[in-house]
């Protein structure tokens, strides 16, 4: 029997797109994420021009196109730079990247927008730390299956190796870890927030590099009117952003830092002190629930084993934090942390300046664990096991549940601990 082929058939198939990518080379990742706003990059196969369709439906029947943000002089030729604005709050959007004529079908990213910003809204969201380059850990993976908003990364994301110091080298590292098959599949459908600890971070290259690569919010530091005095005259990456009632303030731990034995040793400087303390003044007004974002342990012990760079060697700036919360009579601030080598929790009375702590990590990176004081016990990793955290927010508008899950790869949970914070407080 002879079979007869449509011309329509034969039409269609001549405009199908091929299935490996036409354009995009690593990426993309999303990053920055508001109730309205969202920032894109991606590294394409050549220098070029691009644009990215969005779509509140994942067949594009409609969409909005955004062009590409014009490079500054520091950013390498192919990576691109896009801003998406105009969305609506707890909306999942799809996007894909177009040049001229050419659609990029394999590469489409997702993410979804929060919940308006000082309304109730319930949510998930994972964190981790500690990993090789490249690394393909099963973690990856399964912080993706656990669909959260999104996730974010304490640093230590280049463990093992020794770093360089110029920007071409920390640009090809980046590029490394993101083009890793669990990593990017993660970044492509989970928006990612990220800070660095010492085995990311080197100074005036990790800065530049940071601001070219990873879709960040605003950096108060770096606006126009703020003079930092910082130990490297650099300007720290930390920042604030918020889901609903819940107030998440990302800390850079490195910058600023001297070593522990130094006179009027510090890890955060005297600059983000002070925009440390008017971020948490103004959060108390409207969010119940506030989160500082540490790469290193709060209540971890000096210890002769273990990592060396956490809260508990620099004793008097842990106090003078404690010290001021009791002054100003502020509740509802908690530690998220990393790089302690465990999963641990520590949930307190919710007296002013006694802070919650929920840890995680290391994820491929076995380290000594931290000593340190945990009311929900700690748990070190067995064998190849892979540690991250999963935090679910339950705002039913007179209470905000905090229930922390320590996971490892195999989607087991470890660990479990919980807090109540009542909003009457606010």
């Amino acid at each position: 029997m002879v079979r007869l082929i449509s011309p329509f058939l034969i039409a269609a198939t001549a405009f199908v797109a091929p299935a490996i990518a036409q354009l995009v080379k690593i990426g993309p990742w999303t990053g920055a994420i508001t109730p309205n706003t969202a920032e894109i990059r991606m590294v394409l196969n050549e220098s070029r021009l691009a644009s990215l369709e969005v779509s509140a439906n994942k067949d594009f029947n409609r969409f909005v196109t955004f062009p590409q943000l014009g490079r500054k002089p520091h950013h390498p030729d192919n990576l691109a730079y896009l801003s998406i604005h105009n969305l609506e709050p707890d909306t999942t959007y799809y996007y894909r990247v177009t040049a001229g004529f050419l659609k990029e079908y394999q590469s489409i990213g997702i993410f979804k927008t929060p919940a308006a910003i000082g309304r109730p809204a319930s949510f998930r969201f994972g964190f981790y730390s500690g990993h090789r380059p490249g690394s393909e850990a099963g973690a990856f993976s399964e912080v993706r299956f656990q669909r959260p908003l999104f996730f974010i990364n304490l640093g230590n994301a280049l463990s093992g190796i020794k770093l360089p110091e110029d920007s071409d080298s920390w640009r090809t590292l980046y590029e490394f870890n993101l083009a890793s098959f669990a990593q990017a599949e993660l970044f492509r459908n989970v928006p990612m927030v990220y800070t660095w600890s010492e085995n990311d971070y080197r100074g005036a290259a990790t800065h530049e590099t940071y601001r070219s690569y990873i879709p960040y919010y605003p950096l108060p530091a770096d606006q126009p009117d703020t003079t930092t005095e910082t130990a490297t005259e650099l300007n720290p990456i930390s920042h604030g952003f918020s889901v609903g009632r819940v107030r998440f303030i990302v800390l850079d731990t490195e910058t600023a830092r001297t070593a522990p034995d130094a006179e009027s040793a510090t890890i955060l400087g005297d600059w983000q002190w002070s925009w440390l303390k008017s971020e948490i003044r103004a959060a108390t007004h409207t969010h119940p629930v506030i989160f500082l974002v540490s790469s290193v342990a709060w209540h971890a012990h000096q210890a002769e084993t273990g990592p060396q760079n956490h809260w508990g060697f620099y004793p008097a700036e842990k106090q003078r934090l404690t010290d001021w919360l009791k002054a100003e009579n502020i509740t509802g601030v908690s530690i998220l942390s990393g790089n302690g080598g465990i999963v641990a929790s520590t949930v307190n009375s919710g007296k002013p300046g006694v802070l919650n702590e929920l840890q995680a990590g290391m994820i491929d990176w076995p380290i000594e664990p931290v000593i340190g004081t945990w009311s929900g016990g700690q748990l070190t990793p067995q064998d190849t096991e892979e540690f991250f955290g999963i935090v679910d927010i339950e705002d039913n508008r007179t209470e905000i549940k905090v229930t922390f899950i320590g996971m490892n790869q195999h989607g087991h949970e470890r660990s479990k601990n919980a807090f109540t914070v009542a909003t009457s407080v606010r």
